[in-house]
């Protein structure tokens, strides 16, 4: 085959393979971003945001926590219908709910609602990163994987002369290597 020939090949498949990439890309960057800020301690969870709210209720009769004090918790904090299970302890009461949980200190009758509310689209990008789905979505990631192989492979022949892989393409692509290096020099 003539060299315009490869080329002009190679072109249209860095191309094509550009454009089915797009959408995976986008969710891989995004919820990596996501992800590594999640890992530093800048969010709590990165599937959903928490919330905290303190409450006063009446303290129940004494050493009497059981299931109708929960339920008047529950109508006090407005949350019945989120209700699925409690545990008592020495000097607490644990309400867990669908979306959270109540705090009780039986000493004081002091309240900390927590609440999680989903962080929606990026909790589906993280299940897409993470390939919680498994199954045929394992295959098509892995396509999606060689497809960026054969991306960055096509990606050093697209220009040619001082810009392509033997002029300037050759020191980016060079750099692109030492930095990942470097990192793993330094931190291991």
């Amino acid at each position: 085959m003539q060299a315009k020939t490869l080329r002009r090949w190679n072109n249209i498949l860095h191309r094509d393979i550009g454009y089915l990439s797009v959408g995976m890309t986008l969710i891989y960057a995004i919820s990596g971003i996501v992800l590594n800020h999640f890992k530093s301690g800048d969010f709590f969870h990165p599937d959903y945001s928490k919330s905290s709210t303190a409450y006063v209720v009446p303290l129940p009769p004494v050493g009497n926590a059981d299931q109708s004090y929960v339920f008047s918790v529950l109508d006090k904090l407005h949350a019945k219908d989120q209700y699925k299970s409690y545990i008592t302890g020495e000097g607490y009461l644990q309400i867990f709910l669908n979306n959270g949980f109540i705090y009780v200190d039986l000493t004081d009758g002091k309240v900390q609602l927590e609440k999680k509310t989903p962080r929606y689209v990026i909790k589906e990008f993280n299940l897409l990163h993470y390939n919680n789905l498994k199954k045929w979505y394992t295959w098509f990631s892995d396509l999606y994987a060689v497809g960026l192989i054969l991306l960055a492979i096509t990606g050093l022949f697209v220009l040619r002369g001082k810009n392509g892989i033997i002029g300037r393409g050759a020191w980016l692509t060079a750099i692109g290597i030492i930095i990942p290096a470097l990192f793993l020099l330094l931190y291991l």
